[in-house]
């Protein structure tokens, strides 16, 4: 497990074994960030990615990490508990299952063929 499942399904997982919070934390981005890297790398190179639709994500993506981390170390400071990123990935695993089920519940409503819900798409592709 690498990439952004890796980090979604370790982080957690570090915690249980008893890895400090800040340790685990910075692992699972740390595998995320070198997944995503190399899958925006692919993309660019095999010209399947729109590069101002690229630059938005990456500068969209690059501004939220900041302002989440300055948010984190002072709820922690202010706390002067470790638990904060704990919580932080609690709510991110919350808040992903939701959006997801809530995708999906989109998703059926929409489709009267229920075969295309399981057919691979992509969202960064040209042609669409």
């Amino acid at each position: 497990l690498f990439g952004v499942g890796g980090g979604i399904i370790k982080g957690p997982l570090m915690l249980e074994l008893g890895v400090e919070p800040q340790v685990a934390s910075a692992t699972a981005s740390t595998m995320i960030l070198f997944t995503s890297a190399s899958a925006a790398v692919s993309f660019e190179v095999f010209g399947l990615l729109k590069a101002d639709y690229g630059n938005f994500c990456f500068l969209l993506g690059f501004v939220c990490t900041l302002l989440g981390q300055l948010a984190i170390q002072r709820w922690m400071q202010e706390t002067k508990r470790p638990s904060v990123t704990v919580l932080s990935i609690g709510i991110v695993l919350a808040v992903s299952t939701l959006l997801l089920v809530l995708q999906m519940m989109g998703d059926i409503a929409r489709t009267k063929d229920f075969q295309q819900l399981v057919l691979p798409t992509s969202l960064c592709n040209i042609d669409d």
